[in-house]
């Protein structure tokens, strides 16, 4: 195993500063009722970004990349790092400001702007907190594969 991951808390930004709002107002306002309701929401809210985030892993190992998704049920998308013919990586502006960004490798050899066929081609790992890193361990693996 090199690389064991989940997505970034960041990737999840704007849900929580929701609930950090809704969990203020609640606190904040004059009467029980709606403070229990804004605590409620806010508790609601995290508690959807903490099961959204469980429920996504992202494996690299010496010979296969994996995202694993479920919790209850579990599905699995692979590719054997051999299998491998491109890896596109990048963080938007945002992104970047919250510190993390993706990764898209590919079976098919895809052009830069193909957003579109590296949604249907490939398998991304988004929300990295460190995608550079993890995908310099892809690049070293895959050229020891291919040597």
């Amino acid at each position: 195993m090199l690389i064991d991951a989940r997505p970034a808390w960041t990737a999840w930004m704007v849900h929580l500063v929701v609930a950090i709002v809704a969990g203020l107002g609640g606190l904040l306002a004059d009467e029980s009722g709606m403070q229990l309701f804004g605590i409620l929401i806010a508790a609601a809210i995290v508690g959807y970004v903490w099961f959204q985030r469980k429920k996504v892993r992202y494996l690299v190992t010496d010979r296969r990349i994996l995202v694993v998704t479920g919790i209850s049920s579990r599905s699995t998308n692979e590719a054997w790092m051999v299998d491998v013919r491109g890896m596109q990586t990048g963080a938007s502006f945002m992104e970047r400001l919250l510190g993390h960004g993706h990764i898209t490798v590919s079976t098919d050899i895809l052009s830069q702007g193909s957003l579109l066929a590296s949604r249907l081609n490939g398998m991304t790992l988004g929300g990295i907190s460190n995608y550079e890193d993890v995908a310099a361990v892809i690049r070293k693996r895959q050229a020891q594969e291919k040597h």
